[in-house]
């Protein structure tokens, strides 16, 4: 496979599909608010929040807004999104909040399909990431870019290959040594085979002629639990999943998947570095059913967009070691159609199903 073509696939996000669904966990739906207390619309908060108050529609929030994330509470898109749903119902001075609902299940099939049915009008955004399109383009499912509209981009995140601290791979030339002395002894957990992490195995695979034991959890905490615990030899997972873990010493990274080296991780080498032409980078968005009104759309747009470019959010973002990327509504449908039909050309010659 070109390296033209692992860039394509790479642009996919973790936590994606997996394509049995059958064999996946089961869902769950929970909910919390985004935010807990009311600002109160000033002249100074329109200021702040600029073109994005101006362009606001008429009556627009009159109730609460629904964000649907398809995994559980805690990661880093999932506390990123906090962050922003907070500095724009700040900003803007709303009466109502954005309520995070968990809809988790299926490797994401759940929240994302709640999300591609949903009313829309307005009311209901959620987490979608680029690794959502992998099944709308192998499994026909509803969350294609046909079915789901992006109101921004948040993050763009490299993603890694590590193992716990103690373990006695240094590397990952070491990890990938010890697959090829032993075919499929060396276990790797994902979130799915069909993620980003999952298709960027697959391509570590065939680059070094190698057999890991693939296995897929039930999101990243799990898979990073069963790692640090000792259960599993090695994760492909993204930077930002891991970074709890790394702080508290129970898990080192080996090598990022990025063509650059991480900023967050300078000493850390990248696959290419490591001799493997794989890259594997992920792109987070807040999607929105599709057929929303382009006006709640753009306003909505100009909030996220607002408030990420927050000097306190930046700020914060920055102390979190979050990757962030942020781009409106129009860079990041761009970007999310030129994936999809990544996967398109590469689902045509080469099918991963």
């Amino acid at each position: 496979m070109s390296k033209k073509v692992l860039k394509a696939v790479a642009l996919s996000m973790a936590a994606a599909l997996a394509l049995s669904l059958a064999a996946c966990g089961g869902s769950s739906s929970s909910s919390t608010a985004a935010s807990s207390t009311a600002a109160s619309s000033t002249a100074a908060s329109a200021a702040t929040s600029g073109d994005a108050a101006s362009g606001r529609p008429e009556g627009y929030p009159e109730k609460d807004i629904t964000y649907i994330c398809a995994f559980a509470a805690g990661s880093s898109h999932d506390v990123y999104f906090r962050l922003l749903a907070e500095k724009v119902r700040e900003m803007q001075g709303w009466d109502h909040s954005i309520v995070v609902e968990y809809k988790e299940g299926a490797s994401g099939d759940v929240g994302w399909t709640a999300l591609a049915q949903a009313a829309n009008d307005g009311y209901t955004i959620g987490f979608f990431p680029t690794a959502a399109l992998i099944n709308g383009v192998s499994s026909g499912r509803p969350y294609s870019t046909e079915g789901v509209d992006n109101v921004m981009g948040m993050m763009a995140d490299p993603g890694v290959i590590g193992v716990a601290a103690n373990s006695k791979y240094n590397s990952l030339e070491e990890l990938v040594a010890a697959a090829k002395e032993k075919p499929g002894s060396v276990s790797i957990g994902v979130t799915s085979v069909t993620t980003s992490e999952g298709l960027a195995v697959t391509q570590l695979e065939d680059a070094a002629g190698v057999e890991f034991n693939v296995i897929p959890f039930d999101g990243e905490s799990a898979v990073l639990t069963a790692v640090s615990g000792g259960h599993c030899d090695a994760f492909c997972l993204n930077v930002s999943d891991g970074k709890t873990f790394v702080d508290e010493g129970s898990i080192k990274y080996l090598a990022t998947g990025a063509e650059e080296r991480s900023e967050f991780y300078p000493d850390i080498p990248t696959y290419q570095e490591s001799g493997y032409d794989v890259v594997q980078v992920n792109c987070r968005s807040v999607g929105i059913p599709a057929g929303t009104d382009p006006a709640i759309i753009q306003y909505l747009s100009d909030c996220f967009v607002a408030a990420a470019n927050d000097p306190a959010v930046v700020a914060k973002a920055e102390e979190m070691q979050i990757p962030v990327m942020t781009m409106d509504h129009e860079e990041c449908k761009a970007l999310f159609v030129e994936t999809e039909q990544s996967y398109k050309d590469l689902w045509a010659t080469n099918p991963w199903q």
